[in-house]
C-alpha cells in the first residue's frame, strides 16, 4: 500500500537555504523599493521553485540555479512606470503591450550584467 506524501510547498525558510549575490540583492532590493507585490511575488516563485526542484530530486546546481532565475524573472518590471505596474483597474491595450515588454527588459539588463547573464534567458521566457 502507498501513502500519499504531503509535502509543502512554501515554505520560507527555504529562500535562504541559497544566498544570492550582492548584484542580485541589490536589483531585487529595487523592486521591492518599486513595487511590493512584485517583488513578493518573485520571492514566492523562487521559493515553490526551489522546493518544486528539491521534490524533483533535482541536482544541487540546477536547484541554485532554478531558484534564482525564479527571483529574477520579472526584474524588467523596473521599467514599467507605476501607474501601469500598480494600476488597480483593469490595463487598456496600450498599457498592456507596455507591460509585456518587462521580460524584453528583464532579459536586457541580465545579458549586460555578466553576473546576471546566466538567468537572462528565463526573464525573457517567463511569462
Amino acid at each position: 500500500m502507498l501513502l500519499k506524501q504531503e509535502i509543502e510547498f512554501y515554505s520560507p525558510t527555504i529562500l535562504k537555504s541559497y544566498n544570492l549575490d550582492k548584484t542580485m540583492r541589490y536589483q531585487l532590493n529595487m523592486l521591492e523599493n518599486l513595487d511590493l507585490f512584485t517583488k513578493k511575488h518573485s520571492e514566492n516563485v523562487a521559493n515553490l521553485t526551489c522546493r518544486m526542484c528539491e521534490y524533483l530530486h533535482a541536482s544541487k546546481s540546477f536547484t541554485i540555479h532554478a531558484t534564482i532565475c525564479a527571483y529574477l524573472h520579472d526584474i524588467g518590471k523596473l521599467f514599467i512606470p507605476p501607474e501601469i505596474l500598480s494600476k488597480p483597474t483593469i490595463l487598456t491595450d496600450e498599457e498592456f503591450e507596455v507591460m509585456k515588454t518587462h521580460t524584453t527588459i528583464g532579459y536586457n539588463i541580465c545579458m549586460k550584467d555578466l553576473k546576471l547573464r546566466p538567468y537572462s534567458r528565463w526573464c525573457f521566457i517567463s511569462s
